[in-house]
């Protein structure tokens, strides 16, 4: 395999997954492998407009990452609705902080 990369979740992402509903939880889940293994699907996987996110669409639900290197990291799981609203409390330089900590170099 070419490219693999390693899912990484950020706690704000592991306590959305557990705040969903069972049934749209494990959809989440089941597409969440696709981020390992990139070229990504078009359409089903994008680039936010003006930002560093990526977000991967899963009915209702979208999956907020970054990816960094060998890793991908999950940052939030908001619906759809909420994206706007949910996004701009995600702060680069927090996110740096984080994976400084959280990196398993």
């Amino acid at each position: 395999m070419a490219d693999q990369r390693k899912l990484t979740y950020a706690r704000r992402a592991q306590k959305d997954l557990q705040s969903l509903e069972k049934r749209f939880a494990l959809q989440i889940l089941a597409d969440l492998p696709l981020l390992e293994h990139p070229p990504w699907p078009p359409g089903k996987v994008k680039r936010l407009v003006g930002t560093e996110w990526w977000e991967l669409k899963t009915g209702d639900y979208r999956t907020i990452f970054w990816p960094d290197r060998t890793d991908v990291v999950i940052l939030r799981v908001v619906n759809r609705r909420d994206l706007d609203r949910q996004m701009p409390r995600v702060k680069p330089a927090d996110l740096a902080t984080w994976l400084r900590l959280h990196r398993t170099e």
